[in-house]
């Protein structure tokens, strides 16, 4: 069950999600776009698969710890900004190759084990907008990149991005981390 999501606008408001501005990389095609992962809520169902339980503190706020963890402990206590903030950063890189496709390259960093995600990348180039599903799995290390060519492009310009709270991933303890929606453009040749 994913509890806390309603909650996510209001807390994140109006914040700015960018962590860096774009750079020019050194082929001078494509910028890189990193992001603000954050927390949305939590995922009782993942939590209790992988040994955690989520538990809410006197303030409200809820978290995860390790199943049998005490009440009060030290292990019992968490940071309000790991609850509510930063669990990681989102990419999305595009660069033109030639032939009328390009190089996409997307995925996040996670503070934890990723136990499933659901990533998509919209496309829009002078011919139109596509879809770029990449399917979830299981990430030991919290870190997936996801590569692809797409080809049958129109030439011009393109850009691409992943819709911020749309796309997530939800880690092993039950944390369900937002990207905030990184973006970028190029050039079809």
């Amino acid at each position: 069950m994913l509890v806390g999501v309603v909650t996510l606008a209001t807390m994140v408001g109006t914040t700015t999600f960018a962590s860096a501005a774009p750079v020019l990389l050194a082929s001078g095609n494509t910028s890189k776009l990193e992001v603000s992962m954050l927390v949305g809520g939590f995922d009782s169902k993942v939590a209790e698969a992988n040994g955690y339980e989520i538990r809410t503190s006197e303030s409200g706020t809820q978290y995860s710890v390790k199943k049998g963890t005490l009440r009060g402990s030290s292990d019992d206590m968490t940071a309000q900004n790991q609850v509510a903030g930063n669990c990681g950063v989102s990419f999305l890189y595009i660069n033109g190759r030639g032939g009328n496709a390009i190089d996409m390259k997307t995925g996040f960093a996670v503070r934890d084990a990723v136990s499933d995600f659901t990533w998509t990348v919209t496309l829009n180039d002078q011919g139109g907008q596509t879809k770029h599903d990449f399917l979830g799995h299981y990430d030991a290390d919290g870190y997936v990149e996801k590569n692809r060519i797409v080809g049958g492009l129109t030439r011009g310009s393109a850009n691409a991005y992943v819709i911020a709270f749309a796309n997530f991933a939800i880690l092993v303890d039950g944390t369900v981390c937002f990207s905030g929606g990184p973006a970028d453009v190029t050039t079809i040749f």
